[in-house]
Formats: C-alpha cells, structure tokens, sequence
C-alpha cells in the first residue's frame, strides 16, 4: 500500500496540471477602459511507451517557443476584429481596442514520453463595459469574460507565420522532423483551438464565490501599506463545491501508428476566474446580459439574482440570533439554580479510595479508585 501512495504522490508531482483557461482582472470605478489577463493553458503528451522513431526523436529533447505581440505587429488588428465579433456574439456591449500577447510553449523529452506545456496570455485593452453609471452607482457589463476564437489566429512572429491558436504550430516549430512523420496521421487533437474562455462565462455569476474586503480603508492601513478609498469586491470562480459541481479534467486521446504504437493525450483541468471590483457589486441580469451592479456605498438588493428574497434570509437569522439567546438564558438560570442546590451526586463520605499502582524502581505514581461502602 506504501508504495501505491508514493506512486501517486509522484505523479502529483511531476505531472504538470494547468487550468485551461484563466481570468485575472480589476475594475476600478471611474475608469473608462480595462485590461484583464485571459491565460490559456495545455498540456499536451506525446507517448511512446515501446520505444521507436518518435521516441528517438524526442528522449532528452528540450526545447522553448517564445515570443511578444502587441498593435504593431502584423496580423494583431485582425485579432482583435475577430475578439470583438465573438463579443458581438456572446451577447456583449464592451469591445476591445487593443490587445497584447505573450506566447510560450515548452517541450521536455522524457524516457516514456514527451511534455509539451503551452502558456499564452491575452491581455485586451476592453472599454464600452460600463453599461450605465449615475453617481456612486454603476451597470457594468460582464458577459466580455467569455472569449472564444474558433479561428486561426495568424500573427508575423521571429519564427514566421505563427497560428497561436492552433497547438501544432509550435510543434511544427519545436520538432518539425517528428511532424513531418505523423503530418499523414490526422492527429485531429494536435489542432484543438486553444483559446476558449468560455467556461467562465458558462458558470453563472450568483454561483461565484464572492466577499468584500475592507483593508483599504480601515483606519491606520496605510502604515502597511494598504490604500484606498472604497472597498474590493472579490468574485472567484474555479473552486469545487456541492452547488458548482464535481471538479472534472477534460481529456482527449488519440492513438496513432508508425513503426510503433504511439498515443497522444490532452489533460486540461476547471477552468479558474478572479474579478476585482471597486466598491459593492451584486451580480444580476440586463436586458439578457450578465452585469455586475455596483456601488461605492453599501446596499443590498431587496431579491438576489437567485430569486430568493433577502428580507426572508435577513428574517432566518434573526430568529436563529433570538433563538440563541433564548438558549443561553436558559443556560445561564438552570447554572445559578444548580449553583444554589450544592454540591450534588454522591457525598464522599460513602467513598473509600484505595491504591492502585506499584513502586517502579525508584518511581510511584499517586494513582488510586474510590468504591462506594456498602451500607450496613
């Protein structure tokens, strides 16, 4: 059994794991423009467990991919057409005016297989997201957290045309001997889109976890360097719970043949999100697009977007404060009642204590048992 945990904890630890798609973003209020970061994650695995020319080709290999985009590089407006029709699709009002890239792939060569590990980040200059805004409070819209492109997205790179949502072109770049062999094998899976965000637009905001946090203007926070006028409103997506559901990988597989028998494999895990807002934020819904409503001072909706009235909640814990009160009243008379009463059980005078431990060397212990004398 010892040697089935070390085994697991083996694979724990050397098994690259990667959420397929990640959210980092800040909504400051006031600002016209925001720039989240969408990371999109694989990682892909190459296996040649008998051996062959694949695994020649591979064994020890170590090998990077890596290079920046931003306006200026050709084919980026083109990018960017395509992010805003999938946003025009979604539906959302918010649409990009520009966007950066950092691309990275990284291949490592084991004796059973190969690791191929892909990073790219997409970071959109998004604006048009406030939907309404009247003095402290704000409508924002939060449908643009869905970004999809099922296109090729070719942009002038170091390495030449480079398709970043397409995995196989890093490959082709990293061995392009090992894809000449297999480029007749149809490896459908090798040219999965890779950027697909639409996992956290699918997950509903109400089922997000969400809190406030208050560090920036408590008083005398600024000597630890936490500053700011309003609260932070946190909303995270990507944890396991019983309303959210079971964490599942997402796996694709894909045997292939040359002169072995090879297979390549995809493990993506839950997608994960993290929303920072500017003041309190409620999620709720806007003529059929999923918003955040927010304001600089505390309020609550009367109906949460789950339907459930707040009134009712409010109502449930206060019976629940009462109740609890009522409980450590009751407590607190039968302890100044039984207080009153003495001493209570049996009186000692009935009770006869007798040694039970022995002398050890130069050591006793005071231990001992009471037994209750017979009456006579």
């Amino acid at each position: 059994m010892k040697y089935v945990i070390l085994l697991l904890l083996t694979v724990l630890i050397f098994v690259p794991y990667a959420h397929a798609a990640q959210l980092d973003a800040k909504i400051p209020t006031g600002e016209n423009t925001i720039e989240p970061s969408f990371q999109f994650l694989r990682v892909v695995y190459i296996e040649y467990p008998n051996g062959g020319e694949i695994a020649k080709l591979l064994q020890g290999k170590t090998q990077t991919v890596s290079f920046s985009a931003d306006s200026k590089t050709a084919g980026m407006a083109a990018l960017i057409d395509k992010i805003n029709q999938n946003l025009k699709s979604v539906p959302s009002d918010a649409f990009v005016t520009d966007a950066k890239v950092n691309y990275q792939a990284i291949l490592s060569g084991n004796e059973n297989s190969a690791v191929i590990e892909y990073k790219i980040e997409l970071i959109p200059t998004i604006t048009n997201h406030v939907i309404q805004r009247q003095s402290e409070k704000s409508t924002i819209d939060a449908n643009w957290r869905g970004i999809k492109l099922d296109q090729p997205i070719i942009i002038d790179t170091k390495y030449g045309s480079f398709d970043i949502n397409n995995p196989k072109s890093a490959l082709d770049v990293l061995v392009p001997d090992v894809m000449t062999k297999i480029k007749d094998r149809n490896i459908k899976i090798l040219e999965l889109p890779i950027l697909d965000a639409s996992g956290i637009l699918n997950l509903p905001l109400y089922k997000w976890q969400s809190l406030f946090d208050n560090t920036a203007i408590i008083p005398g926070s600024v000597e630890y360097k936490f500053s700011g006028k309003y609260v932070i409103t946190h909303y995270t997506m990507g944890e396991c719970s019983v309303e959210v559901g079971i964490c599942s990988d997402r796996k694709w597989s894909q045997d292939f043949e040359i002169d072995k028998k090879y297979s390549v494999k995809i493990i993506e895990s839950q997608d994960d999100a993290s929303i920072a807002i500017e003041g309190y934020a409620d999620s709720s819904n806007f003529e059929g697009i999923q918003v955040f409503e927010t304001s600089l001072k505390k309020t609550v909706n009367d109906i949460p977007e789950t339907g459930f009235p707040a009134g009712i909640i409010y109502s449930m814990a206060g019976m629940a404060a009462i109740g609890g009160i009522a409980m450590f009243v009751i407590s607190n008379r039968k302890l100044k009642h039984d207080k009153d009463q003495g001493q209570t059980g049996i009186d000692p005078s009935y009770l006869k204590s007798y040694e039970t431990s022995d002398s050890a060397g130069g050591y006793k212990t005071n231990r001992g048992e009471s037994h209750i004398i017979p009456f006579e």
